[in-house]
């Protein structure tokens, strides 16, 4: 199995607390996504993209070594543990999709998002509505991973599971 004192089970996302405290984290992620965007934002949109990012990834490490776990692991609990984070994986691969596609409209056309100055370049609308539907995408995505997190862990909280450790 695992060693409990390097990966404890109150941080694993087989944990319905530690899923609902992910889907509360993910969801500030969403939050902090822009709204709209505009020329001359591409520091502030590419921060935030950047944090979401992270988060995102983040998670998605988190959720591959509860897999390894979970596929590791003894018990009957062993498939639903291992199906609650398959079914996490997908969105936020998604969400991660889009705010790279994001990130690469912003460096691409670094000269279009770059601070306002005297000389300023207007965006084209098109780029604009690219970057708005890519962040809007990730942000849906992100919400699906988070309303994910929220039902499983109510279903896992809902099975007693005798095989996994208490937490510590």
């Amino acid at each position: 199995m695992y060693d409990t004192s390097t990966y404890p089970y109150d941080i694993r996302r087989t944990n319905p607390a530690c899923l609902r405290a992910a889907a509360r984290s993910l969801e500030n992620c969403a939050d902090r996504l822009p709204q709209s965007v505009a020329g001359g934002q591409g520091e502030a949109i590419s921060g935030e993209i950047d944090a979401a990012l992270a988060q995102i990834t983040w998670e998605l490490n988190c959720i591959a070594d509860d897999l390894v776990t979970s596929f590791n692991g003894k018990g009957s609990d062993r498939d639903m543990h291992a199906t609650a984070m398959r079914q996490c994986a997908p969105p936020l691969g998604l969400a991660h999709h889009y705010l790279a596609k994001a990130m690469h409209h912003i460096s691409s056309h670094h000269h279009f998002f770059a601070p306002v100055t005297d000389t300023q370049i207007e965006a084209p609308k098109d780029l604009l509505m690219s970057l708005q539907k890519d962040i809007e995408h990730a942000r849906t995505a992100i919400c699906a991973t988070a309303n994910q997190f929220r039902t499983n862990a109510s279903l896992l909280g809902s099975h007693a599971v005798a095989s996994t450790p208490p937490p510590n």
